[in-house]
């Protein structure tokens, strides 16, 4: 670990848009790559490739808004959808190609070739019907189903240690090992002794706590789903899932509401709080509701937990980062912004302002809670905690991959060579960057099963890597696809490769398939998976029905019983969605 991390903290050269560089280098002083970046452990660009710049690495310590970086120095920043300093390409001639995977729908080519039936009844819907459907659904239910035999006023003080324990656990070898919002350790000697010993009052400790046991309840749901034994401090005395005696308490449509719904009942007295512990209670409902397949839901909490963000930064003198506190603000202002980000994209939503920051921002170190030698700190050491601390700033790197394949590639002129081969060859480096220099406990092959794993964790963890890479190399290869559907003349031999290899990239993802979906109850992402595979069936049917005999060969094999494996995830998710439930009807119509 402290090999990796003074490896982060490696200078990283600059990778600077070919088109603007001069013109950007004449009005902001060249700074290298902040060697706080994520993607520095885990990508390099290649040597030459792009012009490169170094400067001191300095430490940042107030955050108000005159400090904060020009947007325009970090290519993590760039392209994605807030402002960007930068000038798109041809301006006048090119056309924005959609990163979102429900933008391809609009593609004129997909409307030309698909079935009529499937244009007029995509013509009837509005333009973002997702984002429509989403917000005028109902809320989710206000009422508590009480266990029997307790009252609305103390059937909290009522659960026994062991049901508090049991969903706590669950939780943290579950959703907190792939989203480090909590410290373990601290939410166990202090944050759940604050909250019972206030007798789950109005604070926000027991709002923390509260969340914890609704998101236990998915925890334990997926544990069942995957037939895994549930976490205990003793050896498992079986190999597979039983229940335990208060399986009853999560008993909810969906899993956990009850305890969410006290939460809420309490946060309503707390909303102008901004701390860290605010911040992490409106993660931990982003999480819940995006768990349960609410995207607008979930957008709303992750831009009130943004805000907790930014107040902090603002308000304060300094953070000290190397201390723990200072860390764990670190680890929540990161997975706010990856989230938040992956939900703005996909349905074109207003963005918080917080992107503003990623530039200056430490990755998380993942510094241990101060605590004395006692027995309790023994209790609550994992041995993964380092695979998992990997694990997420893995996922931080390929993001940022991601927000430079959209600014690099997502421009569409119609002329040969473009996308530009040499910007082309960079984004296929820096990905294989990344997993080549991936820590050795993350390295995985293309052939590996992810359900081979000890716990629900793992199987997502693994699946979640691979899943990550393939769709890389769909998106890379996206634009060249939108070429050959609307501009065959332009399109050479090449463009045709980019295109095969991009379509092969798009399948088998192990997110959407196995133990994964049998686990929908742990999946992350899920409304994100699913709205890749809606623009991946899209894409696949049109390539299918194309004239274009050069493009129908760039098919993978098996590419129709992959179109079956995402039809079923989306037909599934859809009960929980009626966004993705109207995804489903519009792909039955192919």
């Amino acid at each position: 670990m402290a090999a990796a991390i003074s490896a982060i903290r490696r200078l990283e050269d600059k990778v600077q848009d070919l088109t603007t560089a001069i013109n950007v280098s004449k009005s902001i002083p060249s700074q290298a790559f902040d060697h706080r970046s994520p993607v520095s452990t885990f990508s390099q660009p290649s040597p030459g490739a792009f012009p490169v710049s170094q400067g001191p690495a300095s430490s940042f310590t107030r955050y108000d808004r005159s400090n904060v970086t020009d947007v325009g120095k970090s290519p993590q920043v760039v392209g994605t959808p807030g402002k960007s300093p930068y000038p798109i390409s041809e301006p006048h001639s090119g056309v924005n190609i959609s990163f979102s995977q429900h933008g391809v729908s609009h593609w004129p080519a997909i409307q030309q070739i698909l079935p009529p039936e499937f244009v007029s009844a995509r013509e009837t819907l509005a333009k973002d019907y997702i984002v429509e459907m989403e917000r005028q659904r109902p809320p989710l239910p206000m009422h508590i189903d009480y266990p029997v035999g307790h009252s609305s006023e103390n059937w909290l003080t009522g659960l026994t240690l062991s049901v508090i324990r049991g969903l706590s656990e669950a939780y943290f070898s579950v959703f907190d090992r792939n989203m480090p919002v909590l410290d373990k350790f601290h939410f166990f000697s202090n944050t759940l002794g604050l909250a019972m010993q206030n007798d789950f009052g109005y604070d926000m400790e027991t709002c923390v706590v509260l969340n914890v046991l609704a998101l236990g309840c998915l925890a334990v749901k997926a544990h069942e789903e995957g037939n895994f034994p549930l976490p205990s401090r003793f050896p498992a005395s079986s190999t597979g899932f039983s229940r335990p005696e208060w399986y009853g308490l999560m008993v909810d449509d969906p899993p956990g509401l009850k305890f969410f719904n006290e939460a809420r009942k309490r946060a309503g007295f707390l909303m102008c709080q901004n701390d860290l512990q605010t911040g992490q209670f409106y993660m931990l409902s982003t999480l819940y509701h995006a768990q349960i397949l609410r995207p607008i839901d979930s957008w709303t909490t992750v831009n009130r937990a943004a805000l907790c963000c930014m107040s902090i930064l603002t308000a304060s003198e300094s953070i000290d980062f190397d201390q723990w506190e200072g860390d764990m603000f670190s680890r929540l202002y990161w997975n706010t912004l990856m989230y938040e980000t992956i939900i703005t994209q996909e349905l074109s939503l207003p963005l918080s302002g917080l992107l503003e920051y990623e530039a200056d921002m430490p990755i998380p170190k993942f510094t241990p809670c101060p605590r004395s030698k006692t027995s309790i700190s023994v209790l609550v050491v994992d041995d993964d905690d380092a695979f998992f601390n990997f694990h997420f700033l893995a996922q931080a790197a390929h993001r940022i991959i991601l927000t430079r394949i959209r600014q690099n590639l997502y421009s569409f002129v119609e002329k040969e060579g473009s996308p530009t081969p040499t910007i082309t060859a960079e984004m296929h480096h820096q990905l294989e960057q990344w997993r080549t220099n991936l820590p050795p406990g993350l390295q995985f092959s293309d052939e590996e099963s992810a359900d081979e794993s000890a716990s629900p964790a793992h199987v997502v963890a693994k699946a979640m890597l691979r899943s990550r890479y393939f769709v890389a190399k769909f998106h890379i290869g996206r634009p060249f696809l939108y070429k050959a559907l609307h501009a065959p003349a332009y399109t050479t031999e090449s463009d045709y490769g980019e295109i095969r290899e991009g379509l092969k990239g798009g399948m088998y993802w192990p997110t959407t398939m196995g133990l994964c979906t049998q686990m929908k109850s742990a999946l992350p992402l899920k409304f994100g998976w699913c709205s890749q595979c809606f623009g991946q069936v899209l894409l696949f049917k049109a390539v299918a029905r194309s004239q274009d005999a050069k493009l129908r060969d760039t098919l993978p094999d098996g590419w129709e019983e992959w179109v079956q494996v995402m039809m079923a995830l989306i037909e599934d998710c859809g009960k929980s969605s009626p966004g993705i439930a109207k995804d489903a009807e519009l792909l039955r119509l192919l």
